[in-house]
């Protein structure tokens, strides 16, 4: 049974949420990387079959996010913000 996932917002939304957390330690924003995107859609397309969180061992840094449901991106931003120490 395949059910769709609500996890794919627009570049925008992951940005924003990225870009607000950036902000609270003031640094500054990110923007968008077309190249960087294509090769995470690529990795990702190669994980698709068995959904397992594995580093790509690649040059970009990853941060690996897996929800359930109504999980966004917004909520995975939300996770890898509050790995942050203090």
């Amino acid at each position: 049974m395949v059910r769709p996932s609500f996890g794919q917002n627009s570049p925008q939304d992951y940005l924003n949420a990225h870009n607000a957390a950036r902000a609270q330690v003031s640094v500054g924003p990110m923007t968008w990387d077309s190249t960087v995107a294509a090769y995470a859609q690529s990795y990702a397309n190669q994980r698709v079959s068995d959904c397992n969180l594995v580093h790509s061992d690649s040059d970009y840094g990853e941060n690996l996010a897996k929800g359930y449901g109504s999980f966004t991106g917004v909520n995975a931003v939300n996770l890898w913000v509050a790995e942050k120490t203090h």
